[in-house]
């Protein structure tokens, strides 16, 4: 797992904004305070992708829902099982950052402070 997240770090954490934290047992990859993705063991979950992107990424490289304290829901599970797979999977995070920082208000919440900015500017 080190070098998985030595490989995916050394390019997501060069794109500007990108910084990553550790929040519920994962290490999560953010553009300002959007989230792009997370590490898990031996896999990455990307957040948000498009529906068509989404479907090519689970075709490409299978995988499974990502499951938390017994739960699943729509976020899915990319495997990764070395440094090697990594650069595979970088294009569909580079696209979310993409997204991500192409837009600065579509993910923020509308009940958050920054919110108000959205609203009034």
């Amino acid at each position: 797992m080190v070098e998985i997240r030595k490989a995916f770090e050394e390019e997501a954490l060069t794109w500007k904004g990108v910084s990553s934290r550790p929040m519920m047992g994962c290490l999560c990859y953010f553009y300002d305070r959007k989230f792009i993705g997370f590490l898990v063991t031996n896999g990455i979950v990307v957040m948000k992708l498009s529906e068509k992107d989404q479907k090519e990424l689970k075709e490409k490289f299978g995988g499974k829902p990502f499951e938390m304290a017994g739960q699943t829901g729509r976020l899915w599970v990319t495997p990764l099982s070395g440094p090697k797979d990594v650069g595979s999977v970088l294009p569909f995070v580079k696209k979310r950052y993409e997204e991500a920082s192409s837009n600065p208000w579509k993910d923020v919440d509308p009940e958050s402070e920054d919110s108000r900015y959205a609203r009034s500017g």
